[in-house]
């Protein structure tokens, strides 16, 4: 089995084409370490954050890492936002990830087969 079996890490293209937007409420401080960390973040008003890179979407967020042998990952995996843990590969139902699938056509990657 191959370290690359995970389709993400042969990928990576949501966290170079989205904007990671999220509410600060999800940001590192005193009462909530285990956030995402404040230097890898932009103020987009009152309530919401982004990741930094992501501000204007179509360009890599800050904590994304790549390598021939490991391929693309994220830095801050289990520090990650909600908007993050909410985007996935599948839909609950099953089906392929309409945006999933749309990014890695565009980048020339094998299609998605739905989980049986």
């Amino acid at each position: 089995m191959s370290s690359l079996d995970n389709p993400c890490f042969e990928c990576g293209a949501c966290c170079q084409h989205f904007r990671v937007s999220f509410y600060q409420g999800e940001v590192a401080s005193v009462f909530y370490p285990e956030g995402v960390p404040m230097e890898m973040v932009t103020r987009l008003d009152s309530s919401k954050v982004c990741m930094k890179g992501t501000e204007k979407g179509n360009s890599p967020c800050i904590a994304l890492t790549h390598t021939t042998t490991s391929g693309y990952r994220c830095g801050i995996y289990e520090q990650r936002s909600s908007s993050c843990r909410e985007f996935n590969t599948h839909l609950s139902d099953g089906q392929v990830n309409p945006d999933c699938q749309r990014l890695r056509i565009a980048r020339g990657l094998k299609a998605l087969d739905p989980l049986s």
